[in-house]
């Protein structure tokens, strides 16, 4: 999907001035050098001389599409001209069999928590793209309570453990004497009662809840305590999707932008800024407009929005690529890469499809596993 106003401003372009700045942002993409009609006279089979891709960069540059960053230096691409590019110029590189199904093997093998999943889900796109990767967990209203399991565990003490659809665990020890039928009792009304529920709904219980089954009258006293932990435990889980998972920052220092040590600290300092990157992520994933650019199946985008589109000044000079990732049909979380916006549009997009699509598979079994 191509938002209009990105079907206008491409129409502004002619077929020559499109071979130029194509030419033009996948060499500066390459080189990190300002890029002159020199340079795309040797390199490209443009079919003009030097003095028209002069004049055609001038003209690009008084329109918006190309700057140049010195007056003696060639040109490079604007936000504008990087947009232009990811909309109507841009090949989608194919990840090849192999390394997709390393990948995907990769994932699959990680972990059943959804902890180590996201983790290693983004050590895996920040390998892949040599960018710093971001992923947000999925929501409590996404996240179901898949079971409930309650074993003495000492003369005093009982264990409670709760699986949920993600995969996620929560266990604890409660200073609570109960003894093996006692426990059997509990568990099956437990479950019976709560599996199923979403993390709001459990936060929305409390331990006198008028809905207890009959047969947990009997054990009132475990009946709260228990429902405390698990109450407390769907709080835990909730609380951690105020976490972010970022991995790959060292990837910063392989590209030139970051030679210097103040941007280098800035930029460190910005990913550190988890509620600033949750912000920009749910931008993102909204769909500003133009920012569409690889249809999916299950009706999302991986999403590119580059410099001031982020909608934070201190984000100008960079840009996410990011899309949401699934469990069953309904959209959980967020999962991206962070640079410049002197970035390798098309990998980055390829890579991101690819990793919400395997998190997205490997969630929804998880979700409906046994």
């Amino acid at each position: 999907m191509i938002h209009e106003q990105s079907e206008t401003t491409c129409m502004e372009l002619d077929a020559r001035k499109q071979r130029i700045l194509q030419a033009v942002v996948e060499d500066y993409v390459a080189t990190a050098e300002p890029v002159g009609s020199h340079v795309l006279v040797q390199r490209y089979s443009l079919g003009v001389k030097s003095a028209t891709i002069r004049n055609e960069m001038a003209e690009m540059s008084e329109r918006g599409y190309l700057r140049q960053p010195h007056t003696s230096a060639g040109r490079v691409p604007s936000d504008l001209g990087y947009r232009f590019y990811v909309n109507r110029l841009m090949a989608l590189p194919v990840i090849q069999e192999g390394e997709a199904e390393r990948i995907q093997h990769a994932v699959a093998t990680a972990s059943l928590e959804l902890d180590a999943i996201l983790r290693r889900t983004c050590q895996l796109l920040a390998a892949m793209t040599h960018l710093p990767a971001v992923a947000t967990p999925p929501a409590a209203n996404d996240t179901e309570l898949r079971q409930i399991f309650v074993s003495p565990a000492g003369a005093d003490r009982t264990l409670v453990v709760l699986l949920f659809s993600t995969g996620h665990t929560e266990s604890r020890i409660v200073e609570l004497p109960l003894s093996a039928s006692d426990a059997l009792t509990l568990v099956n009304a437990l479950n019976s009662q709560f599996v199923g529920m979403t993390l709001t709904a459990l936060l929305g219980i409390i331990a006198e809840n008028e809905r207890v089954p009959g047969e947990l009258w009997q054990l009132s006293v475990h009946w709260r305590r228990l429902i405390a932990e698990i109450v407390q435990a769907a709080r835990n889980a909730v609380a951690d999707e105020s976490a972010m998972y970022v991995e790959g920052t060292h990837a910063a220092l392989r590209h030139p932008e970051f030679r210097d040590v103040d941007r280098l600290t800035q930029f460190l300092a910005m990913l550190q800024e988890r509620a600033a990157l949750l912000e920009m992520l749910g931008r993102a994933v909204s769909v500003p407009p133009g920012v569409s650019i690889v249809a999916r199946p299950r009706a999302a985008s991986v999403m590119v929005t580059i410099g001031e589109e982020t909608g934070r000044p201190e984000m100008a000079d960079y840009a996410i690529v990011s899309t949401a990732y699934y469990v069953g049909d309904r959209e959980s979380g967020t999962i991206g890469v962070l640079g410049p916006t002197r970035m390798d549009y098309g990998r980055a997009a390829a890579a991101v499809d690819l990793m919400a699509r395997t998190v997205s598979d490997l969630l929804t079994r998880l979700s409906v596993a046994p």
